[in-house]
């Protein structure tokens, strides 16, 4: 059997997320689609653009854990671009697969030859040495490919906003990701599908409570008493009854010894605790060796996704507008982000 004739599907969830950057006494215009032509121009090889994270010793020492870098910069206009966040713990990865550092470029083909050479139980996953995720960023949002490991969003907003520290261009480049808050939950279940899940968390249950949820809650608790979280999960092969989800949501949302809410969405996405929205989809691409994806046709499959979120659904309304924007929906602003805006341009 050829090797094309062999290649066999992966899954791969690409994550809408909407981008704030600090609010400025002069206003702020930085996007991360500028940000990104910024690093690009300021650091043209893998070395120069690798930040290196691990433990420090007591002797002053520093031991590496995690490295990483972007990789493959592409602008596509002046408002979007497509990149690549490499990661790698520098001391696990064979001497072979470690990204050459006076490259422009890092590339996927020694992973690829290397992981396919060697001798593997196929009854045990393979051990990925580079974890890669892919970026498409738009004005103010992001889609993003998500991954499990070396930190995933989180470790990208860190790497990134440190090259904005790194390039000394104080508050202008700092940003967060974020999710979207839904206002009108009916039209968010219905745009997804409908619900197929519905899932509550809770510490402690009061029996003497008057809510019909937390009567159901308090029979499961009584069952199998316990002092953690106890997380009760329903899940349908069908749609959920929409108004029947949203009740339980919004009784779930009045009770204090509820600490989660989730609702799942036939499309992927869900609806959190204070109605955050996490807009997903999921995406099947083929495997061109080693669980990488075919690069060319996962970054086609996001352009479309974010086409798809720029185009009017059948309400009239569509998810973001074309500055990248959400169209009908606020943005999620935890509170350790909810600081008075600052007089001063640092």
């Amino acid at each position: 059997m050829s090797r094309d004739s062999a290649k066999k599907g992966i899954s791969r969830t690409l994550q809408l997320k909407p981008i704030k950057f600090s609010e400025l006494k002069d206003g702020n215009t930085m996007t991360l689609t500028k940000l990104m032509a910024i690093f690009a121009g300021a650091y043209p090889t893998v070395g120069s653009r690798t930040d290196t994270t691990g433990i420090t010793l007591a002797t002053g020492e520093t031991i590496p854990q995690l490295c990483t870098f972007f990789n493959n910069y592409q602008a596509l206009d002046d408002n979007t671009c497509i990149f690549e966040i490499w990661s790698y713990e520098p001391g696990t990865i064979p001497q072979t697969l470690t990204p050459d550092p006076n490259m422009a470029n890092a590339v996927t083909d020694n992973i690829i030859s290397d992981s396919d050479e060697e001798e593997h139980d196929e009854s045990e996953p393979k051990k990925e040495f580079i974890h890669i995720a892919h970026v498409l960023a738009f004005g103010q949002s992001a889609i993003i490919e998500s991954t499990r490991s070396t930190g995933g969003v989180h470790n990208i907003q860190r790497y990134l906003n440190k090259m904005s520290r790194k390039t000394s261009l104080g508050r202008k480049g700092n940003f967060f990701f974020t999710d979207a808050v839904t206002k009108k939950l009916t039209e968010e279940i219905d745009r997804a599908g409908g619900a197929v899940g519905f899932t509550v968390g809770v510490t402690s249950v009061n029996d003497n409570n008057e809510s019909a949820l937390l009567g159901v809650l308090s029979n499961v608790r009584g069952y199998m008493p316990s002092s953690g979280l106890l997380t009760v999960d329903w899940r349908s092969k069908d749609k959920l009854p929409t108004q029947k989800v949203i009740d339980a949501y919004e009784e779930a949302q009045k009770q204090d010894e509820i600490e989660s809410v989730i609702i799942h969405l036939s499309d992927g996405s869900s609806i959190r605790g204070l109605s955050k929205f996490k807009i997903k989809k999921t995406v099947e691409v083929d495997d061109i060796g080693g669980n990488n994806p075919d690069r060319g046709e996962l970054l086609r499959k996001m352009v479309l996704y974010l086409e798809e979120l720029c185009t009017l659904g059948p309400d009239n309304k569509r998810i973001l507008d074309e500055s990248g924007a959400l169209a009908d929906n606020d943005i999620f602003i935890p509170d350790s982000r909810r600081s008075k805006k600052r007089e001063t341009d640092k």
